[in-house]
């Protein structure tokens, strides 16, 4: 049979065609209903598990810098993760006010850059704060001046170290300024079609309220590694040397108590016959080695002794709780 269609057959197929008449065959329907939309331009680069993760590392971010703010900007501030999505560059970009406080970050040892915007609802009351206002005035319409951004630098640096702090616990990150605008189209912090994970907080300074939107390249959340998804909960910062010595100072001052461990046997026949004035004997050697336990842990161990008319016990070595000498 010849596999070449002639001009009336190629003519009879369009004219079915266009009548409807060529109907779709059953393995077309049933790919048709079980396939999947997919958008090339905004792949999911960023799992859901890695999503949650990140809302719950940056729910302790914002409960932490809400402290720092409070006292640095002497007001009641309130902090919170309203949403973690991931987007394109441009769809980032396209979600923010302009003109705003925009922010182009570092993030070393990465190459990639971050970004972070802060409302111009919440600059300027903090640019109010900052300069003896009570910061409960309505935010003009225009761009901040190059004065009002040096004094948000000084905010936006308390607002970094918080994050580098908290990064710390999953990978040593430092996030700096690496440039600033007004107009967030005017700085270029990555391709438009690049994948961007955006962290977006709800701010509350007294009685302002804004935004802060938190931008990080996708290739960060990556580069973190697979036990990123498990690693929210095992975060736990070491405490630096002026904590050390808190802790030291603190812990130095609890009364604890030392008691020498004296064991032997006595039916209870013979316990029950004890009356005051009974000489009891141990049935141990005057030089044998005595435990000394703090509660129920056994601390060191040494021998009996007199000390100023009084009987004593002189330490002669540590222990560990197991019970095995040091």
């Amino acid at each position: 049979m010849s596999k070449i269609l002639s001009q009336e057959e190629i003519d009879a197929l369009l004219a079915a065609a266009d009548e409807g008449l060529a109907e779709p065959s059953a393995r077309t329907t049933a790919i048709r209903e079980t396939a999947t939309r997919y958008n090339f331009r905004r792949p999911d680069r960023v799992s859901k598990e890695q999503i949650h993760s990140l809302q719950l590392v940056h729910d302790r971010y914002a409960r932490n810098l809400a402290t720092s703010l409070s006292a640095y900007l002497r007001t009641i501030t309130e902090l919170s993760v309203v949403s973690v999505e991931q987007f394109s560059y441009s769809e980032f970009l396209m979600s923010l006010s302009d003109p705003t406080a925009f922010y182009a970050l570092s993030i070393a040892p990465f190459e990639d850059l971050g970004a972070l915007e802060v409302n111009p609802a919440i600059a300027f009351s903090i640019v109010d704060r900052m300069l003896g206002g009570n910061g409960t005035g309505t935010a003009p319409n225009r761009a901040l001046s190059e004065i009002e951004q040096n004094v948000i630098d000084s905010v936006v640096k308390l607002i970094l170290d918080a994050l580098s702090e908290t990064w710390r616990a999953l990978t040593p990150l430092t996030f700096a300024v690496k440039a600033r605008e007004t107009r967030p189209q005017m700085l270029q912090v990555s391709g438009p079609n690049e994948v961007v994970v955006m962290i977006a907080f709800d701010m509350r300074i007294g009685s302002a309220r804004g935004m802060m939107n938190l931008c990080l390249p996708a290739s960060l959340i990556e580069a973190v590694g697979v036990h990123f998804g498990q690693a929210w909960h095992k975060q736990r910062r070491d405490p630096n040397d002026l904590e050390r010595g808190w802790i030291r100072d603190n812990l130095s001052r609890v009364p604890m108590s030392l008691t020498a461990l004296l064991e032997t046997r006595l039916r209870t026949a013979d316990l029950m016959a004890l009356v005051p004035g009974d000489v009891l004997s141990l049935g141990l050697r005057a030089d044998a080695p005595i435990e000394l336990r703090v509660g129920d842990s056994r601390k060191f161990s040494g021998h009996l002794t007199r000390h100023g008319g009084r009987v004593g016990v002189r330490i002669d070595r540590r222990a560990d709780p197991g019970g095995v000498e040091a």
